[in-house]
């Protein structure tokens, strides 16, 4: 496959090679999927969310540690248990001239939250009673109960009241972002700076243009040829080594996607928990990782990852395959004359690199004695499966993690399907006591102790097989000077990037 990779992109440099002539002041960027909407109360995917930053402002914003900081909210407080108040910052305008005041984030919140909208995000501000505004610059929430994870979700862009309660409309919006959408045409999205004579601009980019190019193999030649300036994510790992060989930028950290390997816990083989852990000490992670993805994922032991405010040290659980063997033994699981102890059914899609990933793990299980039966099907029906619960083992990836809740919704004995994600069906009275407890507090040091026993006992009971935090693979052409790499894919960073020409 790397040999083909190879063939493929030297058949297409000789083919055409010319560099493309840099258009003063545009920064092009290249999506292996374009965004479905730019309206903040309905962008779910991942590339609508990271573009729409370009455009609009929430109350609050997320910094590298998930923390929540100032943004259209100058400052707020806590006065009673079910009531945030929030002072807005004066002086900020949306791309059209007006100013954002109270009126404009009460009208976005109500209309997340009207039944006849639809909007996707509803549930995630359920917990919201009322949204008032106090004059100009004050604005109200008051909650039906306590919801720890509030201050989180309201990075949701703000929209002018005049269109707040408007139906969904995915190429047209107005944000109080640092870029207004320019046009959005069947191959392109363009976004043009807003005019601040407060922000010194200089070098910087006063036009994005993004444009979808599916094929990872096509994106990194349109770069190489100055088609493109930037493209991050979505390459595979054997194109790297073209990268580096070129005249482009490669940078790589850990991301907030979580891989890992889901387990049925009320199939009569993997409910024991000795079954459990022994899949997991039968897998060399290490060596997975450097022969599947070029050894850039970090290995991980739980969701979040390290530098996140909730997150947990736990102890690293390495290869062991005889203490594996120990398990399953014990666990009334002898080898047969053939040496199988057992066989199970593991799902994945039809995704090359996920079959890979399959069979590369299905090998080092057999190892133990454990036979597998992998059954690949399309995107479609495998997640559809999944969803409601309907397999013994399965693998897949948490995408963007940022809200320590997310505990919540995979492991609550409440969230099994269709209602949440526990899709392994895990139940445990003292890890929903201490998720109920988790998502009432306001105190951030009080839930980073609970959040601490939640994922200690997460790993204890094995509820799912962690294997490791997706890269960031971010590549800037040589026009493309200073973008940093965020660990949530953030592509917010290319508004500060120079030019150079």
């Amino acid at each position: 496959m790397m040999r083909a990779g190879w063939m493929l992109i030297c058949c297409t440099l000789l083919l055409g090679c010319q560099a493309v002539e840099q258009e003063k002041g545009v920064l092009r960027v290249g999506l292996a999927q374009m965004p479905i909407t730019l309206d903040p109360r309905f962008a779910t995917d991942a590339a609508s969310t990271r573009v729409q930053d370009f455009v609009h402002r929430g109350l609050l914003k997320l910094d590298d540690h998930f923390n929540v900081q100032a943004d259209l909210a100058e400052s707020w407080d806590h006065p009673e248990p079910l009531l945030w108040r929030f002072h807005l910052q004066k002086g900020v305008r949306f791309s059209d001239g007006s100013s954002v005041d109270a009126a404009d984030v009460v009208a976005t919140l109500e209309a997340v939250l009207d039944p006849a909208l639809s909007s996707p995000l509803k549930a995630s501000f359920a917990a919201i009673a009322s949204v008032q505004a106090e004059g100009d610059d004050v604005v109200l929430i008051r909650l039906h109960k306590a919801d720890a994870s509030l201050l989180t979700r309201l990075n949701l862009g703000v929209l002018p009241e005049s269109i707040a309660h408007a139906p969904h409309q995915a190429h047209f919006t107005i944000g109080c972002g640092a870029f207004q959408l320019r046009s959005w045409t069947e191959s392109a999205l363009t976004l043009h700076r807003v005019a601040d004579l407060k922000e010194n601009v200089e070098g910087k980019a006063e036009t994005i243009r993004f444009s979808g190019v599916k094929d990872p193999v096509t994106r990194i030649l349109k770069l190489t040829r100055g088609e493109l300036d930037f493209v991050q994510n979505d390459l595979p790992p054997h194109l790297l080594a073209y990268i580096k060989a070129q005249d482009l930028q490669i940078q790589t950290r850990p991301s907030t996607t979580f891989s890992y390997i889901g387990l049925n816990m009320q199939d009569e083989t993997l409910k024991d928990v000795r079954v459990r852990r022994a899949l997991f000490l039968a897998l060399d992670r290490n060596t997975l990782k450097q022969a599947l993805f070029a050894d850039l994922p970090e290995l991980a032991e739980s969701v979040l990852t390290p530098d996140h405010w909730a997150s947990s040290a736990l102890p690293h659980i390495a290869f062991d395959p005889k203490q594996a063997e120990s398990l399953l033994d014990a666990a009334g699981f002898p080898r047969d004359a053939d040496g199988t102890r057992f066989t199970i059914n593991y799902r994945t899609s039809t995704d090359p690199t996920r079959l890979r990933l399959a069979t590369a793990i299905a090998a080092m299980w057999q190892e133990v004695g454990v036979k597998v039966s992998i059954e690949s099907l399309e995107w479609g029906g495998f997640y559809a499966r999944i969803k409601r619960g309907d397999f013994q083992v399965f693998s897949l990836a948490w995408v963007g993690i940022t809200d320590p809740d997310i505990y919540r919704w995979i492991l609550h004995s409440e969230m099994w399907p269709p209602k949440g994600a526990n899709r392994g069906r895990y139940s445990s009275a003292q890890m929903d006591a201490w998720l109920d407890e988790a998502a009432s507090l306001s105190s951030q040091e009080e839930r980073k102790r609970l959040y601490a026993l939640i994922q200690h006992k997460m790993q204890d009971d094995m509820v799912y097989i962690p294997l490791w935090y997706d890269p960031v693979i971010a590549v800037s052409g040589p026009h493309v000077s200073g973008f940093e790499a965020k660990p949530d894919g953030s592509l917010s960073g290319l508004m500060n990037v120079r030019l150079l020409h």
